[in-house]
């Protein structure tokens, strides 16, 4: 694949770490990185308090006012209201009726001292450095189960897949686990209500919404603002009967 090449290395990279257990090497990928979605959300949600622009409470849908050039949410007017709520869209008595599904995935915390490891490692599970010697290791996948607690079976399954990847003794400290937004075709689900103009949704975007988020954010408000059309793939009209 052509357009690949700028990006993988060709040639396999011998293992130097005998804590990894990868005897034919490594294929290395170039121009790659890790955004610290705590840090970045942590930060944001800081500076838009500072700018008084930041209401931290659970929306109360009844206290919803639309009219037809507006819509009102108790002290506030604005123009449009996005929805972007995750898997809570299911609960949304505007947009529930999309095709949203929810899989669950966990992730581990692990203290491993001896691992040494400086660079994402990706095989049966990835595991990613997050300093002071401890390493993120994930994920799973479960389509039945809707909620945030984490489970002993998943817990078994990352470390089992994990004992295939490295040698040295670890210690789990944390566990983790959420509900992924997706959808059925695995795009995005964007674009304006049926009746209610001035209401838009921005959802689905799936394990790669630290990836997606910022287009779909750009041609969404481009949608709204300039009325430039949404690409077909994300747009929810796509579903309509």
């Amino acid at each position: 694949k052509p357009k690949l090449q700028q990006y993988l290395v060709p040639k396999a990279i011998k293992n130097n770490n005998s804590n990894v257990l990868a005897p034919y090497g490594f294929g290395e990928v170039k121009y790659t990185g890790r955004v610290d979605t705590k840090l970045l959300l942590d930060s944001y949600r800081n500076y838009l308090k500072s700018k008084d622009l930041y209401l931290e409470e659970t929306f109360d849908y009844s206290a919803l006012e639309l009219n037809h050039d507006e819509v009102n949410y108790k002290k506030i007017t604005a123009n449009n209201l996005i929805f972007a709520e995750g898997f809570g869209l299911k609960k949304n008595p505007f947009f529930n009726i999309l095709p949203l599904e929810g899989t669950k995935g966990e992730l581990l915390v692990v203290h491993a001292p001896d691992l040494k490891c400086d660079v994402i490692l990706k095989a049966a599970v990835f595991i990613i450095p997050i300093g002071n010697d401890n390493y993120l290791v994930g994920s799973t996948y479960a389509w039945n189960d809707y909620s945030n607690t984490p489970t002993e079976s998943a817990k078994n399954e990352l470390l089992e897949k994990l004992q295939k990847v490295i040698s040295c003794t670890y210690e789990v400290v944390q566990q983790r686990a959420g509900i992924r937004p997706t959808v059925v075709d695995r795009r995005p689900l964007v674009g304006q209500h049926e009746i209610h103009k001035n209401l838009y949704v921005m959802n689905g975007l799936g394990s790669r919404g630290v990836l997606i988020a910022p287009r779909i954010a750009k041609d969404l408000i481009a949608h709204i603002e300039d009325d430039i059309a949404l690409l077909k793939e994300i747009d929810i009209n796509r579903f309509k009967s």
